[in-house]
């Protein structure tokens, strides 16, 4: 009887051990639904991109703490950049209401992801392991997996952030030549809070409109319009006055018009 006791918890111990990822392996792929929007984010897609996570528990009290310095030494820091992006995933599986009420008390402003007591498993191979940080470099590499609450290592992180940025703006220097093509590029941040980048490509002087739409195809705003000489263009949309969800902004030059589709996320 004792032995089959034995083995009946070794079988059920290993069981509940997952392996978790170690630094320089590819970091777990996730697909997660985003807070106050009908969207999910996902990992995989942002392989160009470097990618700050601060795994948290909704109702967690030192979470609720700690937080803040995310927002304030991390993403504030790093948000203009167009090769970051920034999430937030509540490893408790927390309700709607609960996230929101953990985002007003920590004043967090990038996505925050639902459902995430899977992802933080195959991180960490474990379930406890929340008010984390962990940064994903190229490729989905895991480059930083924090080990202490995340007030405790922030200069650690912001160090492996900015090495895989170095990276990214090395291995693609600014080009000047005048594009070939009229180009309308994704928006970034994406998805965003409030305001976001839109950047365009023209091969010649040009008469364009950039306007940004709801969903039904109201024109809600003129972002830029005018005569543009030919080159690389930055504008800034400034969705402080629009509620959360999906809108699309379209570039309409004499030749042609591109549409592209961006997510505001409150």
């Amino acid at each position: 009887m004792k032995k089959i006791v034995v083995l009946v918890l070794l079988s059920w111990i290993s069981s509940t051990v997952t392996a978790q990822t170690s630094v320089g392996e590819t970091a777990p792929d996730f697909t997660l639904p985003i807070l106050n929007s009908e969207e999910s984010a996902m990992l995989s897609a942002h392989t160009d991109k470097v990618v700050y996570i601060f795994f948290y528990g909704a109702n967690c009290p030192h979470c609720k703490t700690n937080g803040p310095v995310t927002e304030s030494d991390i993403y504030q820091t790093y948000k203009d950049d167009p090769n970051f992006l920034a999430f937030g995933i509540d490893t408790w599986n927390m309700s709607a209401s609960s996230n929101n009420s953990f985002r007003n008390v920590t004043g967090l402003t990038y996505p925050l992801l639902l459902n995430g007591r899977n992802t933080l498993n195959a991180y960490y191979g474990n379930t406890s392991s929340y008010d984390r940080s962990v940064v994903v470099g190229l490729e989905n590499t895991l480059v930083y997996k924090g080990s202490v609450q995340v007030d405790n290592d922030v200069d650690e992180v912001k160090a492996a952030i900015e090495a895989e940025l170095e990276k990214l703006e090395t291995s693609s220097e600014t080009d000047n030549s005048v594009p070939n093509t009229v180009v309308l590029h994704q928006n970034y941040p994406n998805p965003f809070n409030p305001s976001t980048n839109i950047q365009f490509e023209l091969n010649h002087a040009a008469e364009i409109e950039l306007a940004v739409y709801d969903v039904i195809g109201n024109k809600l705003s003129i972002v830029a319009s005018g005569t543009y000489a030919s080159g690389s263009h930055s504008v800034i949309w400034d969705a402080s006055n629009y509620p959360s969800g999906v809108y699309f902004y379209r570039l309409v030059t004499p030749a042609q018009s591109l549409t592209n589709r961006m997510l505001l996320v409150k």
